[in-house]
């Protein structure tokens, strides 16, 4: 039988077959591998163990990509939720999930939690950085605002919302569906970070054919292993004026007659977006030596 993983604790993995869940582990060959085999969202082959009517896990079938912070595989959108006030929004941790994206084929979508209380400049500002690029969605849990918008957005994909602790994702989780129940969590007085407040990854299903991931918070992601040359390739709106540089290999730092450089300076690209690109390409510049 062939069934979706939608959770995983302490050793056991809970397996849907699209009408209920079977609670049950690993076979041997597979727990004697590296402790992440399974992850939240794989496709499954197992069987049913007539003694308890749990299930056995024999197989993990091809997956379409994985991501391993938040540990989820098989995604068809991302939702990186950011705060538009408190905790303040990280360009640089949300230019990596978009840039894993882009290197996975997950489509990146960009939510700003806490509209209500954002002045309209920042709201401006947070989405002058993005709405050119990638679908932006303002979300206000007290107004509701967004919340329709975004809900139509994901119908009929299988979306995981990432970003760190105290921005609402799990407000988020359960203003998009009535009975997911997250537990949700204030910010710390003294820090003003986020309690943790999801311990573990579990799909909720939206409807019968969209499956929301609710996963831990987090504050920052590694690259993936790449050429340096190749992180031009995750930035989207590299791509035209890319074209009209002098060199073809250029990566749109130093070169002359660059058409990234000139589109920058034109405005037409955001400077922190390209803060952020120079920021990992001296990251990855780094493992290559």
């Amino acid at each position: 039988m062939i069934g979706k993983v939608v959770k995983g604790i302490g050793g056991f993995y809970y397996v849907s077959d699209g009408k209920e869940i079977i609670q049950g582990n690993a076979r041997g060959n597979l727990k004697r591998r590296k402790k992440d085999t399974i992850y939240v969202g794989d496709e499954v082959e197992y069987e049913i163990r007539a003694e308890d009517g749990e299930c056995i896990i024999t197989k993990v079938l091809p997956r379409r990509n994985i991501l391993k912070r938040p540990p989820v595989s098989n995604l068809d959108t991302l939702v990186i939720v950011s705060s538009a006030e408190t905790p303040e929004m990280i360009p640089l941790a949300v230019d990596k999930l978009t840039v894993y994206c882009e290197l996975t084929g997950i489509r990146p979508i960009l939510v700003f939690t806490k509209a209500d209380l954002a002045s309209e400049e920042r709201m401006q500002e947070l989405e002058n950085m993005y709405r050119d690029v990638y679908p932006v969605y303002p979300i206000s849990s007290v107004t509701g605002e967004g919340v329709d918008d975004l809900r139509k957005a994901v119908a009929g994909q299988s979306v995981a919302l990432a970003g760190p602790s105290g921005v609402g994702k799990s407000t988020l989780l359960n203003a998009l569906i009535a009975d997911a129940d997250a537990e949700t969590g204030n910010l710390s007085e003294k820090t003003g970070r986020g309690k943790h407040t999801t311990r573990h990854v579990e799909i909720f299903p939206l409807d019968h054919a969209t499956y929301v991931y609710d996963t831990p918070g987090f504050t920052s992601l590694d690259l993936p292993e790449m050429d340096s040359r190749e992180l031009r390739n995750f930035f989207p709106e590299f791509r035209e004026p890319g074209a009209h540089c002098r060199y073809g290999d250029c990566v749109h730092i130093n070169e002359p007659a660059c058409g990234v450089k000139e589109a920058l300076a034109e405005g037409e690209i955001c400077r922190t977006r390209y803060d952020s690109y120079l920021k990992m390409y001296e990251e990855v510049q780094k493992w290559q030596k």
